[in-house]
């Protein structure tokens, strides 16, 4: 029996009764249907029923457009109508649970824990007995953290029947959360690496209007960077690095920016303040629109003081871009080894961020060997990965299913479905 057969073989004996698992989001972009398409792929050999649910057809949060297209997988929207934060705590709860209840899956994971639609997934599978999971990538530097709040946060993820977390920064809060680290799995943070990798050279006719996209008019060399314009983010710092950068070296880069936000227009006074040259705001693209500019840019730079992990990394590494990732990103521990693929930086280390981009506009030589390094690296970090980490976590949480949720974590659903706001105890800025 080969390894993959004997894997096969010990899931199918661990998920022994097992007939329908449900995935659930507040809203399905294009990352949550890469991996519930994978997640389909990998249940479906072993007679289990993957279902996504997805709480809200739109959301604030993001600019994705909304994908309404056929799916290998089962597809349920909640409210069909409605945009994510417009719904009350209470409206969702009592709809997610109904859902549910038509629904009837043996095994529910779980969008993390700090939201409405989450807790009531949760008190559902506790009341009906059945299996749970927690999905996230939050870490214990994402936010101040108060030792209540700590504690409350401790007694309600401890009735999660199993963890599937991003990576290391992730699985040490949990367990500093005193979460048992057996009942963690890895791996939950993937994009389509051959999607990023490929899409450019395989559909070309795609592209042919590439030239007309902001930025990719010019021939120029840039670097590139893609975010949401938020404080955490941190792209001041980032602008001032730039600026810098461009007077230390004798040919610079430029910079083009991906995304929008609130801070967009306070970042360009900057730029014009400042009087730096060379920075080009690109505005928000769908997902088509990003393998031309990973496949164009020569690195990528992430210089967010606070995300939980930035899928983003995972994408420029899957087109083979060297990277430089601020320490404030989850990812920087697993996806960045420093003088391998790129550098990580301090969140406050303008200099030397400016430096590290001196190092990858001159150094042809490393930023190649850099660039294929990073798609080595994120290899390990792909789809396939995160659906065995899923299914090892329905495994887990299939075993331990059945216990009761404590006393504290009663108390809190109950309390925080009263709440007017979504995000009562959400700690990130979003």
């Amino acid at each position: 029996m080969t390894r993959h057969a004997q894997k096969d073989a010990e899931l199918k004996t661990a998920l022994k009764g097992v007939q329908r698992v449900c995935v659930q989001w507040p809203r399905f972009g294009p990352y949550h249907l890469a991996r519930l398409r994978a997640f389909h792929r990998a249940f479906e050999p072993l007679g289990i029923e993957l279902i996504g649910l997805e709480t809200a057809a739109q959301s604030d949060l993001y600019e994705w457009r909304v994908e309404s297209g056929q799916t290998s997988f089962r597809r349920e929207q909640v409210f069909t109508d409605r945009r994510y934060e417009s719904i009350t705590p209470r409206e969702m709860h009592d709809a997610l649970v109904s859902r549910l209840d038509e629904l009837q899956p043996d095994i529910v994971a779980i969008h993390t824990y700090s939201l409405p639609d989450s807790r009531a997934c949760l008190a559902w599978c506790k009341k009906n007995r059945k299996a749970s999971i927690v999905m996230t990538d939050s870490k214990a530097d994402d936010a101040p953290r108060s030792t209540l709040k700590e504690w409350l946060k401790s007694e309600l993820i401890s009735s999660y029947d199993a963890a599937f977390l991003a990576g290391q920064p992730q699985q040490a809060y949990f367990e500093q959360l005193k979460y048992p680290k057996e009942a963690i799995s890895l791996g939950y943070n993937a994009v389509d690496n051959a999607y990023f990798a490929e899409a450019y050279f395989a559909d070309a006719s795609r592209f042919k209007d590439a030239n007309s996209l902001p930025g990719l008019g010019s021939e120029e060399p840039f670097m590139l960077a893609s975010n949401r314009f938020l404080k955490r983010k941190n792209l001041s710092n980032l602008l001032s690095a730039y600026r810098i950068y461009r007077g230390i070296t004798a040919l610079p880069f430029r910079l083009i920016m991906l995304g929008d936000g609130v801070l967009k227009e306070e970042l360009e006074k900057q730029v014009d303040q400042e009087g730096i040259e060379g920075v080009i705001f690109a505005g928000f693209r769908q997902i088509e629109e990003l393998p031309v500019y990973y496949d164009r840019a020569s690195f990528f730079v992430h210089p967010s003081r606070v995300d939980t992990w930035a899928l983003v990394v995972n994408e420029a590494m899957a087109a083979g871009l060297p990277v430089l990732v601020c320490t404030g990103a989850g990812c920087h521990k697993d996806l960045v080894e420093p003088g391998v693929n790129g550098f990580t930086f301090g969140p406050d280390d303008i200099e030397g961020l400016a430096g590290q981009m001196k190092r990858l506009s001159e150094d042809e030589a490393f930023a190649r060997q850099a660039g294929e390094a990073s798609k080595i690296i994120v290899a390990r970090w792909d789809l396939d990965r995160c659906a065995e980490g899923l299914l090892d976590a329905a495994a887990i949480a299939w075993r331990r299913k059945g216990r009761r949720m404590n006393v504290v974590s009663h108390f809190m659903i109950g309390m925080l479905r009263r709440s007017p706001s979504s995000t009562a105890f959400h700690s990130v800025e979003s």
